[in-house]
């Protein structure tokens, strides 16, 4: 009987982790793609700037809310949704590219929405891991898909390179939604996550309630409250570099695609490496 749960335990994790990293190879490949499209076209620092901002101010905006909705709510039904969002949106977009509407406000625009559906799905899977996940087994699960995402990282911007290089933009967006389809397909035929308990509740209090109440654990836990602390002042600094690289390579070395694509290399081989010292 031990047996047998454990390897329900493995098979529905593995799923689980299969489904979602195949999501985000998909989203990386468009990520890059609508980067280095906007990087190439315009290499203007001002259309960088409002895909920053469209890409992730949404995100930062509806993240607070979608942690108290992964809360209440049923997880998987969350992250099916926000992936479907997403692949609804890339879809609609390789559609009009085909038809001549490459305007880059339609950029912009689902940049924008992926944003919306990325702020939900985080913390949608970053909630659903531990209700999977033995909790002495959490750290190394955790640190093993961070790996495996890294590698994701490592590979998408080759292949996105390559998709730029010998076909149009457009083969990349389909890609985005085939890959979403498959996930959101294991998700739903091959995962089986019960409802966690709040889930199962009648809510009696409210978003903003759930929301304060979250803030004020943070403010009472010194060890969270300096994690998240460091966190902020950390992503502020490495913004520019992260966000910005593309431009600056760009602007100095040339405008071919094999460079930014060296550059994410180098940027996701950094990841993998600390992934596997956290693993092993």
């Amino acid at each position: 009987m031990q047996v047998s749960r454990l390897s329900k335990f493995g098979t529905t994790i593995l799923l689980f982790l299969v489904s979602q990293n195949i999501s985000l190879f998909g989203l990386l490949l468009v990520q890059y793609a609508i980067t280095w499209y906007i990087t190439l076209t315009t290499q203007s620092g001002v259309m960088m700037t409002l895909a920053i901002i469209c890409g992730f101010l949404p995100t930062f905006i509806i993240s607070p809310f979608a942690g108290v909705w992964a809360d209440r709510y049923n997880r998987k039904t969350l992250i099916i949704l926000s992936d479907s969002l997403i692949a609804v949106a890339t879809f609609t977009l390789a559609i009009l590219f085909f038809l001549g509407h490459n305007d880059l406000w339609l950029l912009f625009l689902v940049l924008s929405i992926r944003s919306v559906g990325a702020g939900i799905h985080t913390p949608s899977v970053g909630a659903i891991i531990p209700q999977l996940v033995p909790q002495d087994k959490l750290t190394k699960i955790n640190a093993t898909n961070t790996s495996i995402q890294s590698t994701s990282m490592l590979i998408a911007p080759m292949i996105s390179g390559m998709l730029l290089v010998i076909a149009s933009i457009e083969i990349v967006f389909f890609i985005d939604v085939i890959t979403a389809a498959l996930a959101v397909s294991i998700l739903l035929l091959s995962v089986h996550v019960p409802p966690h308990a709040k889930a199962l509740l009648k809510q009696t209090t409210g978003y903003f309630a759930d929301l304060k109440l979250g803030l004020k654990y943070i403010n009472n836990q010194g060890y969270l409250k300096a994690l998240f602390g460091f966190a902020a002042v950390f992503f502020f600094l490495v913004a520019p570099a992260a966000f910005l690289s593309p431009l600056q390579v760009t602007r100095t070395f040339g405008s071919d695609v094999w460079r930014l694509t060296a550059v994410e290399v180098a940027f996701s081989a950094g990841m993998i490496s600390g992934g596997l010292l956290i693993a092993y």
